[in-house]
């Protein structure tokens, strides 16, 4: 995505290739593919776009899973099972705690660390932390029920979503 004059320079006015694509082509069964091909790609690029506007990393969107990083099977099986974490404990839409696992790992910050690291602790350790905020005791909930049996769920402080025209709400909900 980052290599080539075309990937460097945000001034490609999508808009504008769309046009002269299906414009200039004079052959109907060429056109027509055109018709429909070119706003698809122009779409991923704008996504694409969105997506590294927002922090997110160089493979983000182009995974072919609902999260927007690059995940071997193992850790897509672990995000998924954060995202049930979120769905089952917390009663979250799916849509939504795959945006909050988005949001919170899916930026370069994370990318660019070992995410194996993450598999040491049990999903419900990373899900609570994309969930809730520390308490007045700087405590959040760690899923361990012996660390959280003096915390109160239904008070603890909870952090906010990302926005929904963000590019980490991959479902729909």
């Amino acid at each position: 995505m980052t290599s080539g004059p075309a990937a460097r320079d945000d001034r490609l006015d999508l808009d504008a290739i769309e046009e002269l694509c299906v414009a200039s082509t004079p052959d109907p069964v060429v056109a027509a593919t055109a018709r429909e091909m070119v706003p698809l790609l122009a779409a991923e690029i704008r996504c694409l776009r969105r997506l590294v506007s927002f922090g997110a990393g160089d493979t983000a969107d182009a995974t072919g899973t609902e999260f927007v990083l690059a995940l071997d099977e193992g850790m897509l099986a672990y995000f998924r099972e954060m995202a049930d974490v979120l769905v089952e404990r917390v009663g979250i839409s799916r849509a939504e705690a795959v945006a909050r696992i988005n949001a919170s790992y899916g930026t370069l910050e994370w990318v660019s660390l070992d995410l194996q690291l993450m598999g040491h602790e049990m999903p419900e350790y990373w899900a609570y932390g994309v969930y809730y905020g520390p308490d007045e005791q700087h405590r959040v909930p760690t899923g361990s029920p012996t660390a959280d049996t003096d915390i109160d769920f239904s008070t603890h402080p909870v952090r906010p979503a990302p926005p929904k025209d963000s590019p980490f709400w991959t479902l729909d909900e």
